[in-house]
């Protein structure tokens, strides 16, 4: 009895791993690691299409994603509602779907976007975002690049660090 007892709690376990998973999205100041409490991270489930999710950080600077299912839930642990567009889910997750990208609101994204090839159209431009393996943020973490700043850290299993900084006075005059 026992020996099925551990079986069935080791097959749920086991089913729950792959559909039951959590990625914090940490996000840190490129310049000095500190914790961005009040930023609005755009997910996008797949390469980017624009943003599937926005979801504001938490005191701490984290977006928690749980993926339930086929269906992904931004947690809204914090009490900004992102300008009341706030969009945390459930939002069902396409087949063959095994990546998400990011980008910030109202900071200036510091990791490494493709450069933009003369003569795209605008839609092709949009798929210069970063991806980043859902596998490879449970397993290992990612850090996402810092081309902002010399700030370095390393992520825990199930994280993904999203370096963004302030933007120039000049940035928000031409937004």
């Amino acid at each position: 009895m026992r020996l099925r007892l551990s079986l069935l709690l080791f097959a749920f376990a086991s089913a729950c791993s792959l559909r039951c998973q959590e990625i914090h999205i940490k996000v840190v100041d490129a310049r000095n690691g500190r914790p961005i409490s009040k930023e609005c991270v755009n997910i996008s489930l797949g390469s980017w299409h624009g943003s599937d999710l926005l979801a504001p950080t938490n005191h701490e600077g984290v977006v928690v994603l749980h993926f339930r299912s086929n269906d992904v839930i931004a947690d809204a642990t914090s009490h900004r509602d992102c300008n009341g567009l706030a969009v945390l889910g459930p939002k069902r997750l396409p087949d063959g779907v095994d990546s998400i990208a990011i980008a910030s609101d109202e900071y200036f994204d510091c990791q490494e976007w493709a450069k933009v090839v003369a003569g795209e159209t605008p839609k092709q431009n949009l798929n210069r975002a970063p991806t980043y393996r859902i596998e490879n943020i449970v397993k290992s973490g990612v850090v996402a690049g810092n081309k902002c700043g010399g700030f370095r850290v390393e992520a825990k299993p199930g994280e993904l660090v999203f370096f963004v900084r302030p933007l120039t006075w000049w940035e928000r005059m031409r937004r």
